[in-house]
């Protein structure tokens, strides 16, 4: 326990981010050993002054950390250091790596990827290509990488998931809260089956800056990343950009010109980015391992869970009911039901991800 509550010390030292933390480590070998170190110590350190030293003497209380540490073991969210072995080495490769991130699940060897983003409003099109690359990529034992996000993120995790696969989302608030609202199913069913992490400690609630460091992750996490679909100013296209940049290469699904959700993935094209026409493209270089499976008590119980659906809720079963195989307008079923369109369409989103229902274009949906 008490190594623990030192990591966490570590990173809640204020001004003092990753990359210094790294040299703390580099120098002492461990967050406690730079707990322990004298102002003398801490000074022969590039980077450090005496106002840094008197930030770090300062914040020797572990009150904060040990809070923190008590709410991950209630709620059994793990730790993964910089030191530790399940820590891949080529997110190291990113200067501002965090020496520690917070996970819920079963973090396996050789956990990097291939990054599945895109547009959180995407079209029919775009939902076909996701859930055809994330089935192909569990059948091959590559993990699927997102951000549990509306749209293509949710797709990417569901289709995985239900073809026996693993995944990782990345997330921009604590593993223990669920952005968006009726994305729960669907987190819980990571958390069991797969990965949830952040770099953000239990409780933080979304906030928008954290966006882009997740972002950053997705794309260290994946070897190979495929935008599906993406505006022109679109959270995807910053993920593609990080990716660039550390070399990974970008795919990029092609669209009409005159579709909004493809401007983003079609200017990719243009630039350079390799253009997606097969998931044979998503295979990993001859360099890069598969995802390790680790043969456990659960894997029986994952197989069983493979095209599951779950059961309904008293809502949703409300809804089904008023359901047919013939396509009806949301709007119609909302008249039907009394419900606002908008909180409807949120329930029904979920529900099709979960493989209850199936949403059209025009606004239409129907029962299977």
């Amino acid at each position: 326990m008490m190594v623990k509550e030192y990591w966490i010390w570590l990173t809640q030292l204020k001004g003092i981010g990753p990359i210094l933390q790294k040299k703390l480590l580099d120098k002492f070998g461990s967050p406690e050993s730079i707990y322990l170190a004298s102002g003398t110590e801490l000074m022969t350190i590039a980077g450090i002054n005496n106002k840094t030293v008197e930030k770090i003497q300062a914040s020797k209380s572990l009150e904060q950390a040990r809070r923190i540490l008590d709410r991950t073991e209630k709620q059994n969210i793990r730790l993964l250091t910089y030191h530790d072995s399940l820590y891949p080495v080529q997110v190291k490769d990113f200067s501002k790596a965090p020496v520690l991130f917070y996970y819920r699940g079963n973090l396996w060897p050789n956990s990097t990827g291939v990054g599945i983003v895109g547009a959180r409003r995407c079209t029919d099109y775009g939902k076909q290509v996701t859930k055809e690359a994330a089935t192909f990529l569990a059948k091959q034992d590559i993990p699927v990488i997102s951000g549990m996000a509306k749209g293509i993120d949710s797709y990417a995790h569901t289709a995985c998931l239900k073809a026996g696969g693993f995944t990782i989302a990345i997330l921009g608030c604590g593993v223990d809260v669920c952005y968006p609202a009726e994305h729960r199913g669907l987190m819980d069913r990571i958390a069991e089956e797969g990965v949830l992490l952040s770099e953000y400690p239990p409780q933080t609630r979304v906030r928008a800056e954290h966006f882009p460091q997740r972002n950053t992750w997705i794309a260290a996490w994946s070897n190979k990343l495929l935008i599906v679909e993406a505006g022109e100013k679109s959270g995807a296209l910053i993920t593609a950009q990080l990716a660039e940049k550390q070399n990974r290469q970008v795919l990029a699904v092609p669209g009409q010109i005159y579709s909004q959700e493809s401007t983003g993935c079609n200017q990719l094209i243009h630039k350079g980015a390799k253009i997606y026409l097969h998931p044979n493209q998503l295979l990993l270089d001859s360099g890069q391992k598969k995802h390790e499976r680790r043969i456990n008590s659960n894997e029986a119980h994952r197989n069983k869970r493979v095209n599951e659906i779950p059961p309904l809720s008293q809502i949703e079963k409300e809804i089904y009911d008023h359901l047919s195989p013939i396509p009806q307008s949301v709007e119609q079923l909302a008249g039907i039901l009394g419900s606002n369109p908008s909180a409807l369409l949120r329930i029904l989103c979920a529900m099709e991800l979960e493989g209850k229902i199936e949403l059209l274009a025009g606004g239409m949906v129907r029962r299977h």
